[in-house]
């Protein structure tokens, strides 16, 4: 019994030992990085990487690194690839008389301080290397450090030491060394030359790639180095010269556009993205600089046509139509994804949206172009303005779209300074609707492209009409006077207090203003609303109501405005060198289609385009929006048709009336003459010069109809002309005058282009002095048209193809029967009333159509 209960004993204590031994089974290897229980363990220092590896560190004479940049904490790592840390590195470097490093890990591009005394903190003071470096006779060298832990050595890393460098200019090698600009998608690598202060405090050259050295005729950014060699000084060859990347190490590049061009950081290689210049900035051991500049090729043809690759046709009403849209560089490649302000010449009837999707919804015909704008596309820097084509801009060929069938419309009479009131009509019911009397006595009635507002101007201050409701929505006193103008977008509109001698740019979304100095006697924005153009007449001081409100400050002035260059103004006094073509001042002027310029009346008719002139590169004495033709014919107002062939103009010459059909040729990039700038380049490297001249427009010889209705039939004895109102298909326009009050049986005169001038006998003429305001129904189907004598408005309808047997006919009036008003110096209460007449009612004299839907 005792020998079992001894046996029961042991096994008691033995079975737990042997499960114990059991259940931790001992493998030495898996601690050890070889797997063999010995060597290095899993936990230690492998090995420890420092950076930058591959660009180095550049550093200036004296300069600390983790005092100018951030301290390089190298990266350890064990055999398995894991992150370990270590408590602290030993450095070290192949040279500390030229690349010095404290225990903390700042390099010094010298020689630390150490035991300095007088309370002054070892390794705080960086001094320049004793003596300087030299390699070649040039100032500079390098040397490699380390960090060291654990008995592991990092890789080496390079230091450059030299001057400071003061300026880097920019070279570029790639796809073709002599090529302008790079075309999208083409790749060009960065380099650069690089200078410091040598002796005599003079500019000299530490650095410069291969394409310059080895260049027979090199562009030097500054003067070749000169050294003393045996007590005389003597310049460094140029075959000397090192590259940058030898003496300074990596520069590091930006691109201040990205739309222009993107760089990879880590090869300096730049690519081109999109049309336009950029600037590109170096910089190198914490000295910064502007490098140079980087072209993407502008467009040189930008070629618009419908699916069927025709450059007219019709868009069915409620449909969508895509463009085409074809882009090819200045160099023969082509672009995609270019930022292009897709614009119609009726955008309420036929719009298109920024892809150039056509979109018709009401009948109407209208010009659709395409225009590559700074400063959204084929952007540049002010100064590099003209730079290899960028900086400018270039639009397509227009395509005629039109849009068949007949709508209704909404139309609104007025009669600034002559009634306070304005009526609507609504043709589908034919009735006139009641009178709207405005807070002030309106000066000026203008509608926005889209019909959304009237914008009626008056001395108190802006009236805004909202046509959907019928009524004022917005007043603003805080911008007085004539409404000259307002952008196609309903965005912004031009107000010109001629009392005070301002104009207010008023911003329709905030209610806020802002104003310069000046008078107008007429305005217009491009389809665009990117340029307005603004011009005056010293004629219009001796009008009577003028003389008679004390406004004498009218100049011949042409301002003209782009959100890209601003504001330009031109000069008025002929000088052979500064002014060769001094502006004479308008009354009138037409935007041409496509938008590359405006038309401006006068003794002889001119017009200004949008290429500028001058040297590039010289931007404070470049002429924006220079002449670019001029026609010696006189013409008081113009009028341009939707197809761009031609600039209508009418004037009172001798005492009668002549109508003028210039024949035009819009120049665009995919006509002849190129619609791209003109410029002429010569010479080449650093003596290259290019020279910017202005946008020709062609023009035939201008056809010339004097007025001259047979007797009889009645007259058109005017004494001024109000308006030559071109129809939206071209093949017509009405011409509009005053008369005498005492005139009766006037003609609307019509010209149809390629027949000549007709003349149109109104019904009830015999009491009419006058046709004085008209308009074309936005499909082309009526002309509306307002009369003096018998203040009625006659209905001209349109027919479709208007012959000597087919012309247009009075087919129904009606009257709108505006109240005059009573001007304070007749006794009156209407401030701003011209009214000088002595009847109750008044003509219109000014017209809004805006379509509407039939249903």
């Amino acid at each position: 019994m005792r020998r079992f209960l001894t046996l029961v004993c042991l096994l008691c204590l033995a079975i737990p030992a042997g499960i114990s031994i059991s259940g931790c089974s001992r493998n030495p290897g898996e601690n050890y990085c070889n797997g063999l229980g010995y060597g290095l363990k899993v936990t230690d220092v492998a090995s420890i990487d420092l950076e930058p590896r591959t660009t180095g560190i550049s550093l200036a004479f004296g300069q600390i690194y983790g005092q100018t940049y951030q301290v390089t904490t190298p990266t350890a790592t064990t055999c398995k690839a894991s992150l370990t840390t270590v408590k602290a590195y030993t450095w070290g470097t192949t040279n500390n008389q030229l690349v010095d490093i404290s225990p903390a890990g700042n390099i010094c591009a010298g020689t630390w301080n150490r035991n300095s005394g007088g309370g002054i903190a070892d390794f705080t003071i960086c001094s320049a290397p004793n003596p300087i470096p030299s390699t070649g006779n040039l100032p500079y060298a390098s040397a490699y450090i380390t960090a060291a832990a654990s008995s592991v050595t990092s890789n080496p890393v390079q230091v450059f030491v030299h001057p400071q460098v003061t300026s880097v200019t920019l070279a570029l090698s790639g796809t073709s060394t002599q090529q302008q600009c790079y075309s999208q998608g083409q790749l060009a690598q960065l380099d650069a030359e690089a200078c410091y202060t040598g002796t005599n405090n003079q500019q000299q050259l530490l650095c410069a790639p291969a394409s310059v050295t080895n260049a027979s005729s090199p562009s030097l950014a500054c003067s070749l180095p000169t050294v003393i060699v045996n007590g005389s000084p003597q310049t460094v060859p140029l075959s000397s010269i090192p590259s940058c990347s030898t003496a300074v190490g990596t520069l590091q590049y930006a691109v201040a556009s990205g739309q222009v061009a993107s760089i990879n950081n880590i090869t300096n290689q730049i690519t081109a993205e999109q049309p336009g210049t950029t600037l590109i900035t170096a910089s190198v051991a914490g000295s910064g600089s502007s490098a140079g500049y980087f072209s993407t090729c502008p467009p040189q043809s930008i070629k618009l046509t419908l699916s069927n690759g025709n450059t007219s046709g019709t868009v069915a009403l409620g449909t969508t139509q895509n463009l085409t849209t074809t882009i090819t560089d200045t160099q023969g490649n082509p672009i995609t994804g270019l930022l292009l302000n897709y614009q119609s010449t009726d955008p309420i009837d036929i719009s298109v949206a920024s892809a150039g999707a056509i979109a018709a919804s009401y009948p109407g015909v209208a010009s659709i172009s395409a225009i590559c704008q700074p400063s959204i596309c084929n952007q540049a820097p002010i100064s590099e303005i003209g730079t290899y084509g960028t900086g400018l801009s270039i639009t397509s060929n227009p395509v005629t779209i039109t849009t068949p069938g007949t709508a209704s419309d909404y139309v609104w009479y007025a009669s600034p300074g002559q009634s306070q009131y304005v009526v609507p009509v609504e043709l589908l019911s034919g009735t006139v609707g009641s009178t709207v009397r405005l807070p002030y006595v309106p000066n000026s009635m203008v509608m926005d492209k889209l019909g959304t507002n009237l914008y009626l101007g008056s001395e108190d201050g802006l009236m805004i009409y909202s046509t959907a409701t019928n009524s004022v929505s917005q007043q603003s006193t805080v911008a007085p006077g004539v409404v000259l103008a307002v952008s196609p977008d309903d965005q912004t509109v031009l107000v010109n207090d001629q009392v005070r001698g301002l104009f207010y740019v008023y911003s329709n979304g905030s209610s806020s203003s802002t104003t310069f100095g000046g008078l107008g006697a007429a305005a217009a924005w491009t389809p665009d609303s990117q340029t307005l153009y603004i011009t005056d007449s010293a004629a219009l001081n001796s009008l009577p109501q003028n003389i008679a409100a004390g406004i004498t400050g009218h100049t011949d002035s042409l301002y003209v405005y782009n959100g890209n260059t601003g504001w330009t103004t031109f000069c008025t006094v002929y000088n052979a060198s500064t002014c060769p073509n001094p502006f004479m001042g308008a009354q009138s002027l037409a935007i041409t289609i496509p938008s590359v310029g405006a038309f401006f009346s006068g003794s002889s008719t001119t017009a200004h385009t949008w290429c500028p002139s001058g040297t590039v590169g010289n931007y404070s004495h470049m002429v924006f929006y220079p002449l670019g033709d001029s026609v010696p014919v006189q013409t008081d107002v113009l009028a341009a048709t939707t197809d761009g062939q031609h600039i209508l103009g009418a004037a009172i010459v001798g005492g009668g009336v002549t109508l003028d059909d210039i024949g035009v040729t819009i120049p665009t990039s995919v006509s002849t003459p190129s619609g791209n700038c003109p410029i002429t380049t010569t010479g080449s490297g650093s003596s290259q010069v290019q020279t910017l001249s202005p946008l020709t427009i062609q023009n035939a010889t201008p056809l010339q109809f004097p007025l001259n209705p047979s007797p009889g039939t009645g007259n058109v004895n005017a004494t001024s002309i109000n308006q030559l109102v071109a129809s939206p298909e071209s093949n017509l326009a009405f011409l509009t005058y005053q008369a005498s009050s005492t005139n009766t049986n006037a003609l609307l005169p019509y010209y149809v282009p390629g027949s000549g001038v007709s003349y149109l006998s109104l019904t009830g003429s015999a009491a009419i002095s006058a046709p004085v305001a008209g308009a074309f129904s936005p499909d082309d189907k009526y002309f509306f048209v307002s009369t003096a004598g018998d203040n009625l408005i006659h209905y001209i309808s349109i027919p479709a193809s208007v012959t000597p047997s087919t012309p247009p006919t009075d087919t129904q009036q009606i009257a709108p029967n505006l109240p005059a008003c009573t001007p304070v110096s007749s006794g009156g209460n209407d401030t701003g009333c011209t009214y000088t007449g002595s009847g109750s009612i008044v003509p219109a004299t000014a017209i809004a159509v805006k379509p509407r839907p039939t249903t």
